[in-house]
């Protein structure tokens, strides 16, 4: 990780991701069998969230050439 891009990436990734997980949780275990819906939309927005910040994290890393000898 070389650069803020890629920090903030992942930190706002994870946190996206344990969001969603809680939110998930609770629109699984949600009793009321008329609502609890909007749980279920917050959950799949943070899964979306994370989901860019890992493509923005793992495609900033393509094409970066690695010079690698024959001789190594």
């Amino acid at each position: 990780m070389k650069s803020l891009k890629d920090i903030l990436a992942v930190i706002v990734g994870l946190a996206a991701a344990a969001g969603a997980i809680f939110y998930f949780y609770k629109f699984v275990t949600f009793t009321d069998p008329a609502g609890g819906h909007s749980f279920g939309w917050i959950a799949l927005g943070l899964a979306a969230i994370a989901f860019v910040c890992g493509l923005v994290y793992f495609l900033g890393h393509v094409n970066k050439e690695e010079e690698i000898h024959i001789t190594q």
